[in-house]
């Protein structure tokens, strides 16, 4: 019998955020030539705005993931 096993794959994260990086950049001088300095500015305010309070909620709601398993470990250790 042929074993199927599934094995590690390639870690591509590195590879993503710089393109991403990449593109990122590209755009935003792409919109400074187009639109000027100011909308770029504000471009990447609202970008950092948005990340940040992605990071606030990703963080509130993996602490209160924390906050529901400690609570159902020490209900099972009470009995």
């Amino acid at each position: 019998m042929r074993q199927n096993g599934i094995g590690e794959v390639e870690n591509y994260t590195d590879a993503f955020l710089c393109i991403a990086y990449l593109l990122l950049v590209m755009t935003l001088v792409m919109i400074w030539g187009v639109w000027g300095y100011v909308v770029s500015l504000s471009v990447c305010a609202g970008l950092h705005w948005a990340i940040k309070r992605l990071g606030l909620r990703r963080a509130r709601m993996e602490a209160a993931w924390d906050a529901r398993v400690a609570e159902a470990l020490d209900r099972a250790y009470r009995r």
